[in-house]
């Protein structure tokens, strides 16, 4: 494959990547609802059928995304310098996360308080006497929930440019190798060191062992697009990829069934970050050979995914708040929620967000007009750069 070529696929597969891992996110939130966990709401019979998928995916959905981000600030970096991408980073995810703070979080949090009987009257009344008194979330009823991961990319970009941009002038390419299977090693370390003393809480201040791991998923996904040839490698090497991460599936289930290994143990954690990582190259891989094409689905859904993003949680608890008082079987409510959320979300993209020019800005969408100019050539490669 042509160099040139290379560097175009690279970004199809990465943009499907991602459209496919936002995707997931509805089958996931939903599933939240069903699965006893303590979320925003939750249905009062729940589907024990959905934990082992749901645990798994825990594992995997939230790593790509965010070793896609990684890769795009190495190619965005490729066409801008440090103050263009801050400049560029801050618009599109720092922007989009307070206004969503104001706009999208609140009904989330409206539904929660209702069905656990915090709160009884309106929704404006709602905003009015409990969002605006800007009382931290869970104690308070003002957060920012499911965009954490927008805030954590941003600050990400701060601490990492320094590093990017240094690691961009050393001029001393890495070869990819079999070496690059170790990675998961410092994310289980990461793990059992500090998930017991910060568990999971996406709050920023005490959240040290999630920051931790997207941290260093983000650095990755930037160290292994600096490799010459890596997505080559990584689809060359997909089969044995496959296979270990398959393998490391079927050791930590059998050991865990065996009481050899406890769950939130330190092997435990090692051994899941494994997992994770091993599928991270296979993801990847197998993304790069079969991905790396552009079809009119693709072309919509690079702009789509980010509002939908954004948009996604709060569509699925409100309609969730709904559909969960209805006596019906607990799977038949899963995909009426799945299904009306989807719809929901599709409406609001194409009937709001993508039509006006505010509200392109604020759900992290390039100007109608810049994209007129830039054509459809442009426009493709720019998308591949800002993979989010």
């Amino acid at each position: 494959m042509r160099a040139a070529d290379e560097r175009e696929s690279r970004y199809d597969f990465l943009d499907w990547l991602r459209v496919i891992a936002i995707f997931v996110l509805f089958f996931f939130h939903t599933g939240m609802i069903f699965v006893g966990w303590g979320w925003h709401v939750v249905n009062s019979q729940t589907i024990p059928g959905l934990q082992w998928p749901m645990d798994i995916a825990h594992r995997l959905r939230m790593p790509l995304l965010f070793v896609i981000a990684g890769a795009g600030m190495w190619f965005a970096l490729q066409r801008r310098t440090a103050g263009m991408l801050l400049k560029e980073r801050t618009i599109k995810l720092l922007l989009p996360f307070v206004a969503g703070m104001f706009i999208i979080v609140p009904p989330q949090i409206y539904c929660e308080r209702l069905l656990r009987g915090q709160w009884q009257g309106g929704y404006l009344e709602f905003y009015a006497t409990r969002v605006l008194q800007f009382s931290p979330y869970p104690s308070g009823d003002f957060g920012w929930h499911h965009l954490w991961f927008i805030l954590y990319l941003y600050v990400y970009v701060l601490l990492l440019l320094p590093a990017m941009l240094w690691w961009r002038r050393r001029g001393k390419p890495v070869s990819p190798g079999t070496w690059l299977c170790l990675l998961g090693i410092p994310l289980g370390i990461n793990e059992a060191l500090l998930k017991h003393a910060y568990p999971e809480s996406h709050n920023l201040v005490s959240d040290w062992y999630i920051f931790n791991h997207y941290l260093l998923l983000t650095a990755y996904g930037y160290f292994m697009a600096s490799m010459p040839g890596i997505w080559r490698w990584l689809a060359d090497f997909r089969t044995w990829s496959l296979g270990a991460g398959l393998v490391s599936f079927a050791l930590l289930i059998s050991l865990f069934n065996a009481g050899v290994i406890e769950h939130d143990s330190i092997a435990d954690a090692v051994g899941a970050n494994i997992f994770t990582w091993l599928w991270m190259m296979v993801f990847l891989g197998y993304g790069y050979r079969y991905l790396s094409f552009v079809n009119p689905l693709l072309a919509w859904a690079r702009e789509a995914s980010y509002p939908f993003y954004i948009l996604h949680q709060t569509v699925i608890v409100v309609i969730g708040y709904y559909v969960i008082q209805y006596a019906w079987a607990p799977w038949t409510k899963y995909f009426v929620i799945l299904v009306l959320s989807m719809v929901a979300c599709l409406a609001l993209y194409e009937g709001c967000v993508r039509r006006f020019a505010l509200l392109r800005l604020l759900f992290g969408m390039k100007p109608e007009a810049s994209r007129l100019r830039l054509g459809p050539v442009a426009e493709a490669q720019a998308a591949g750069e800002d993979v989010q």
